[in-house]
């Protein structure tokens, strides 16, 4: 792509963090939040009864998340919410201990969702939570085929929080389980030989299924005084397992501490993680066994504020053992500043951070459930993320943030397809195989991001938000399955004090999939073709309302894909069209 347009573009930015370091100063914005322990806010001590939060759940749109990192600058898919912007509304009604909600609709799919939460006492909150999602229809394949898409959602939590005087413990222990099958088939009509019964050619028509269990626990405190250090900590652990017979162990430590030192606070955030996946393909070996890894961290850094801005400068250290591989140390900088040159009107922010990640098992197979079930990537390693921008409102009731990031990765993974002719076939007939494999490139990336939330009354907002992607792969022609944009609209309109609507719009950019032909080793060393298939752009409308019969009995329905387009959701495999989900809601 443009290197030499991305190079001004980060000049730009470089030139608008020098700005920010020698403008006024003024108090912090929460855009990029630099110590938590400092945020003004109530105790939640003031707040048990808002946790957990019970109320109506909205449809949630299929996000398609080519994410490695958590940064935001690589959930490519998901448009983030405009955390400075709030409508004001009347104060929560008391919901009572718990929400049941029924429902059904097309495409055979049954819903349920169950909450209770014990929030009565002042000091203890206890809760359980219980989903099911499912579905067992047919959509239609590119290449004309209708073919059975069943998917099962399924989801089980208990938590417990305890307030003490000047902290608060919580605990959760977590099931879900996530079953569907490789349904897809890229442009051409499915083969014939992948459609009879029981073929064990590809993974075509399998059944899939993935379980995970988790136990968190967690120490935060609620009373912070700046004059005092705290200590906070947290501690998670879960297992994680596929039908397709791979497992994994992930369990992390981290402890969090600040001590306030002079007119400035040193802060470490510090862990480590252990990592065994087991039955994959071993990318070391090249063998199916185990993968075995051993993670410390530490993030140390100073934090300095006054009435109009505050600066944290530290770094990022993270080693890692690798029972296959060698040992690796990895440094990324740290470096936030916040200023507000017109208290309440506008903030100015920049820095710069990064960061070594973890791509285990159960975090991939989550981001593209379609991948090789044997896979094992590589780690991602974000050497630099340079960011900066303004945020601020144009009037008390509408807000807005502009902002860009530049961020330079190494080991970027991308999804693609494989195909192949099988030893029995004619040398004319190909298959490709629907699971998806894994290249690496090191890219730069460049975003754009602009938020606008406004609320025109007491009834009615909305939510504009978008992105603009410039991508700079070293080898590779494109950044497969990135979208060029991606764009949100929402709004919501309480009609009356029983009726309340809302709609999301969603835009996506085109995207670019990948098909690699790699050719037998009979017919020689040749190089696998390379074949570019283009996404088309998605339009995504969902419309859902609620009518209160009573304070405790409500009605909802939801119309999702109301665009009526059977988008790919990845390459050779589209989404349920129009589809609607409807029931009844009843509070106790």
């Amino acid at each position: 792509m443009k290197r030499k347009h991305s190079k001004y573009i980060l000049t730009l930015l470089a030139t608008l963090i020098c700005t920010v370091v020698f403008a006024q100063p003024d108090s912090l914005r929460k855009e990029v939040e630099v110590v938590k322990a400092y945020k003004p806010s109530v105790s939640d001590a003031y707040k048990i009864n808002n946790i957990p939060k019970i109320e109506e759940t909205r449809h949630q749109k299929p996000t398609f998340d080519y994410n490695i990192f958590s940064q935001p600058v690589f959930s490519t898919f998901s448009v983030n919410t405009l955390q400075a912007a709030k409508i004001t509304g009347k104060p929560r009604e008391d919901m009572g201990f718990g929400l049941l909600r029924l429902g059904a609709g097309n495409y055979s799919k049954p819903y349920i969702d169950f909450f209770f939460n014990n929030n009565k006492s002042k000091t203890t909150v206890f809760g359980l939570h219980f989903k099911h999602l499912s579905s067992h229809g047919k959509v239609k394949l590119e290449g004309g085929d209708k073919v059975k898409a069943p998917f099962s959602d399924n989801s089980a939590e208990m938590f417990v929080k305890r307030y003490f005087r000047k902290s608060a413990l919580k605990a959760s222990v977590s099931f879900d389980r996530n079953a569907f099958n490789y349904y897809g088939y890229p442009e051409q009509p499915v083969p014939s030989v992948l459609l009879a019964d029981n073929q064990t050619i590809n993974l075509f028509n399998t059944k899939q299924a993935f379980s995970k269990g988790a136990l968190n626990i967690s120490l935060v405190n609620t009373s912070k005084p700046k004059n005092r250090p705290t200590f906070g900590f947290d501690l998670k652990y879960h297992y994680f397992s596929a039908k397709s017979g791979q497992t994994e162990h992930l369990g992390d430590f981290a402890f969090h501490i600040t001590k306030p030192v002079n007119n400035m606070t040193g802060m470490l955030d510090a862990g480590g993680s252990f990592y065994l996946a087991d039955n994959i393909i071993n990318r070391a070996t090249l063998l199916t066994g185990q993968r075995q890894q051993m993670w410390m961290y530490a993030k140390p850094a100073i934090f300095m504020e006054n009435d109009f801005a505050n600066f944290k400068a530290g770094g990022n250290i993270y080693f890692v053992l690798d029972k296959e591989d060698e040992a690796v140390l990895k440094l990324t900088p740290n470096v936030v500043l916040n200023i507000t040159p017109v208290k309440g009107i506008l903030s100015i922010f920049g820095g710069v951070d990064g960061k070594y990640e973890m791509n285990n098992y159960s975090k991939i197979a989550y981001l593209n459930p379609f991948v090789a079930p044997g896979h094992d990537v590589k780690n991602s390693f974000q050497q630099f993320r340079f960011f900066g921008g303004f945020d601020g409102k144009f009037s008390t009731k509408t807000n807005f943030k502009i902002a860009a990031e530049y961020t330079m990765v190494k080991d970027q993974p991308f999804f693609y397809l494989e195909e192949k002719r099988p030893a029995f076939m004619s040398s004319t007939n190909r298959v490709v195989y629907n699971d998806f494999k894994i290249l690496y490139d090191n890219m730069n990336l460049l975003r754009f991001n602009v938020e606008v939330f406004h609320a025109a009354t007491d009834n009615l907002n909305f939510l504009l938000a978008g992105n603009y992607y410039v991508y700079e792969p070293e080898t590779e022609v494109e950044a497969w399955n990135m979208p060029e944009f991606d764009a949100k609209l929402s709004l919501e309109y309480k009609v009356t004090g029983q009726l309340e609507i809302s709609s999301d719009i969603y835009l996506i950019g085109k995207r670019t999939g990948l098909i690699i032909y790699s050719p037998l080793l009979t017919t020689g060393f040749a190089t696998p073709l390379k074949k570019a298939m283009t996404l088309d752009t998605v339009f995504d409308l969902n419309v859902s309302g609620t009518y209160h019969f009573t304070q405790q009995l409500s009605a909802f329905i939801q119309l999702n894909n109301f665009g009526f387009q059977n988008y790919e959701r990845w390459l050779g495999y589209p989404v349920q069209g129009f589809n609607f989900l409807g029931g009844v809601s009843f509070s106790f």
